[in-house]
């Protein structure tokens, strides 16, 4: 088959042709399935990112919540003596806060139970007593009185001795 002569317009023509031909065949079955799908990875970024965005705002208006409250959530996998130093730091911040004179504040730790003991001796006057029971009551942390023994000097404004059983549990 003898060769075709082509004038240097038809062949130019010809390469435009090809070349359309070409970038249209790339186009739709390379670039198109590949941007649909950056299109919808993009809306999946977008719905993750709101979905992201409502649960934080949850989580800081439980927060404020929880702050409002008091409540502290609750950390499972603190040892036992790093939560006795919490305990022994809170105990010791209500006696200071409430006037008391604290003597000592003993830790128990015992093995078994929920709760940590504490041994506290202090004094102080009956308006510190009180003001000591009502941080109890306020805090964050169940403190439980196991016995409390009371000895007075006696006179008008008399000096108390506490002895003090505690325990507290997270």
């Amino acid at each position: 088959m003898p060769s075709v002569k082509l004038s240097d317009r038809e062949r130019n023509l010809l390469i435009v042709t090809v070349g359309f031909v070409i970038f249209y065949l790339f186009y739709q079955f390379l670039l198109t399935p590949v941007w649909k799908e950056i299109g919808k990875l993009k809306d999946s970024a977008r719905e993750k990112r709101l979905e992201l965005k409502v649960a934080e705002g949850k989580i800081r208006i439980l927060q404020a919540i929880e702050k409002e409250v008091g409540i502290i959530p609750i950390r499972t996998e603190i040892p036992r003596e790093e939560k006795a130093l919490e305990a022994l730091k809170i105990i010791s911040q209500a006696t200071a806060k409430s006037g008391l004179n604290i003597s000592f504040i003993k830790p128990l730790l015992e093995e078994g139970g929920d709760g940590i003991k504490f041994d506290l001796s202090c004094s102080g006057k009956y308006k510190n007593l009180y003001n000591f029971l009502s941080i109890l009551f306020r805090l964050r942390v169940l403190v439980m009185i196991d016995s409390m023994d009371i000895t007075s000097s006696g006179g008008s404004s008399p000096t108390l001795d506490l002895k003090i059983s505690l325990t507290t549990y997270y």
